[in-house]
């Protein structure tokens, strides 16, 4: 059991330790936007994309369930992320919208698809697809539609219209047209050519490694300071959000070929995206920033203990 634990996580961590001393030696001199740029906005549409055109369409039908599971898994603790830094923590709107994402989002995108084809191999595609798809289409207009609400706050502007903004500002990015594409190429029945596909290929199979590399550059410009609230924030993702993970798998009866995958998807650490989508606003926050280094680090607890708890369930 630890040479399949260590198959799945040792080149996982090791990319993005890669990354992290690459950021701390060049420190401020990397172009990380620039390659998450490429990375969310080219590599990691191409791949989804593919991996979703490519799939039968009866497939489909069987993640309807995990998808909702997901949902559920990220929206949790999102509010009570949420709830805890407006009555807890006395937290101002737009660091709790960072925070919040930054806790339910796992990293999906840079974690996802290396971490799941090492421990189910090539049929975990797809569930990984859909769930950057759903952290895209859910989460991203949550955190979105309360910075657009503290940066507009005294103008009077109507929530309807501070909704549809986030909701267009995230239904145009590449990361969610991208696999909301490919689903339909493929419910439509058509066939993806090998030439496309191979072309397509070229800069999507650099998804995994970038990803990693880049998580690992964000890593090292994240100031770290622990206190009660990080503390809370890293259980809250690294155990609470397994934990939901099977709690639903199992009320909702699903068996066990597809809650594995769903459970081992929700032990991801952070994700990044709530800081960069903070950044876009103007808005630093250093707990985000703490949580994200913590839960990465702890990561390699709580992924090795949901690797072996999953092997013996």
């Amino acid at each position: 059991m630890v040479h399949e634990i260590a198959n799945a996580l040792v080149p996982f961590f090791f990319s993005m330790t890669m990354g992290f001393l690459a950021g701390k030696v060049k420190h401020g001199k990397l172009p990380v936007v620039s390659i998450n740029t490429m990375l969310v906005d080219y590599a990691l549409p191409f791949a989804l994309f593919v991996y979703t055109a490519n799939m039968k369409r009866e497939s489909f039908a069987s993640h309807l369930l995990p998808i909702l599971v997901l949902a559920i898994v990220m929206l949790a603790p999102y509010f009570a992320s949420l709830a805890l830094s407006k009555y807890a923590f006395g937290v101002e709107r737009r660091l709790a919208a960072v925070r919040s994402v930054t806790i339910g989002m796992p990293n999906f995108a840079a974690v996802g698809l290396p971490l799941l084809h090492a421990v189910y191999g090539e049929e975990s595609t797809l569930t990984v697809a859909l769930a950057i798809t759903t952290a895209s289409v859910v989460m991203s207009p949550a955190c979105l539609i309360l910075l657009e609400q503290a940066k507009t706050a005294g103008h009077d502007q109507p929530k309807s219209q501070l909704m549809f903004k986030a909701l267009r500002n995230t239904f145009v990015k590449p990361v969610v047209i991208a696999p909301i594409a490919g689903v339909a190429f493929a419910l439509a029945g058509w066939h993806l050519p090998t030439l496309a596909t191979q072309s397509l290929n070229i800069i999507g199979n650099t998804t995994a490694g970038l990803a990693l590399f880049s998580t690992g550059m964000v890593l090292a410009a994240q100031p770290f300071k622990i206190n009660l609230e990080v503390i809370v924030s890293v259980l809250l993702s690294n155990v609470g959000q397994p934990v939901l993970a099977w709690i639903c798998t199992l009320l909702l009866g699903l068996p066990a070929p597809i809650a594995g995958p769903i459970i081992l998807l929700a032990a991801i650490p952070c994700g990044s995206f709530g800081i960069l989508f903070g950044l876009s606003y103007a808005v630093q926050d250093s707990s985000a920033g703490t949580t994200l280094v913590a839960s990465s680090l702890l990561s390699a607890l709580s992924l090795s203990a949901t690797i072996y708890l999953l092997a013996h369930l």
